[in-house]
């Protein structure tokens, strides 16, 4: 597992229209994550054909990845995924893995990225989310933009799944986005349930389902969520849906186990001056689920 952090107050690489997202420079903080998770046991992907894939151990994940792919007729036990809530002092935690809008109306940008491998199989799930200019949660007005300039806002949900298979998910609407201050747990609903609120925290998977229709919730142990394609992609092979939850046992976060995280950039990275700045949340991780 590999978790990378970046933010800038100056000019950011944005995502690309290939990805989804128009592209321009803006002057903002910036912080993306990247994580690439192992899968252990089981993970399942959704198209228009189910995927199943099963792997039964570390031991074997590891050693198999240097081999000929296993037989078809071998069959592999599959194993759920298992929510436990965030703990507030997690040992693994890192520097930077919180949220880092800090309310003003500067340009802003922060993004997460999360990457699931599945080595015997070759294929990998990427899972991306951001969000942009959070101190407008609408698209601004001509007001607004006369005021403050043009910029791009709201959230945006992207998945890269197998065989390049892609699906994506914006809206220009920021109000319902959350994010911790100080844990890497992040969430947005795009589609609530009629009569519902939607979360503002971390809350179990069945309480999340009952209230969002479309939307995702993400932290250290767990990752959840429903995505609708809004068709701003036509260049590639598109999912329609994506419904995806797996649960993560964290093993290296940056720094040595069992002793104090570290900031990847190091005591730099507590200074603005250095921006674009990168943060590696988690080295390593097992995860458990399907999409």
């Amino acid at each position: 597992m590999y978790s990378l952090c970046y933010h800038s107050l100056y000019e950011p690489h944005l995502p690309s229209r290939r990805l989804g997202f128009r592209t321009k420079s803006l002057h903002s903080r910036v912080i993306n994550r990247v994580e690439l998770l192992r899968l252990p046991q089981s993970c399942q992907y959704k198209s228009s054909r189910a995927r199943k894939f099963a792997i039964p151990s570390v031991a074997e994940s590891v050693s198999s990845s240097r081999t000929v792919e296993k037989p078809e007729t071998e069959t592999l036990e599959s194993v759920g995924p298992v929510y436990e809530p965030t703990p507030p002092n997690r040992d693994l935690r890192t520097p930077h893995s919180g949220y880092h809008f800090d309310g003003s109306i500067r340009k802003f940008f922060e993004g997460w990225y999360f990457k699931v491998s599945i080595p015997e199989r070759r294929q990998s799930f990427c899972f991306m989310y951001s969000v942009e200019n959070p101190a407008f949660h609408k698209k601004l007005t001509r007001l607004e933009e006369a005021q403050h300039g043009p910029r791009f806002t709201g959230v945006g949900a992207q998945i890269l799944g197998p065989d390049d298979k892609y699906i994506c998910q914006y809206t220009e609407e920021s109000q319902n986005f959350w994010g911790s201050r100080h844990e890497l747990m992040l969430g947005n609903t795009f589609v609530t349930q009629k009569g519902l609120r939607p979360p503002n925290k971390e809350v179990p998977p069945e309480e999340f389902n009952r209230r969002v229709l479309e939307g995702f919730q993400v932290t250290p142990l767990w990752n959840q969520g429903f995505i609708r394609d809004d068709g701003r992609t036509d260049y590639v092979d598109i999912v329609k849906t994506a419904r995806w939850e797996y649960s993560t046992r964290p093993v290296y976060g940056w720094g040595n186990v069992g002793s104090k995280q570290k900031s990847t950039a190091g005591w730099l990275a507590a200074f603005p001056v250095f921006e674009p700045h990168w943060q590696i949340c988690m080295a390593g991780g097992l995860s458990t689920g399907n999409c």
